[in-house]
């Protein structure tokens, strides 16, 4: 197993039931968010909070993969 496994308990993330496929990173707001902490990383909501993220906006709501897994709350980055 690797760390990206998802069967990880411990590297879940807060909604670790969304698929991170290549289709729904094309929808992902992550690389346009100004709070991101790296851009080249794809949905956050789906792997947890990243440490020593800094709160500068967040593009959550308006990403297509909050409405189609109904996602609930913003910052997924940091929470």
């Amino acid at each position: 197993m690797t760390d990206n496994d998802s069967c990880i308990p411990d590297k879940r993330g807060k909604y670790f039931g969304i698929c991170t496929s290549y289709h729904h990173s094309k929808g992902c707001n992550c690389p346009k968010c100004p709070s991101c902490p790296e851009k080249e990383k794809f949905m956050f909501c789906s792997k947890g909070a990243y440490p020593g993220m800094e709160k500068k906006g967040c593009l959550c709501q308006e990403c297509i993969i909050h409405s189609k897994f109904g996602l609930e709350g913003e910052y997924f980055c940091s929470e």
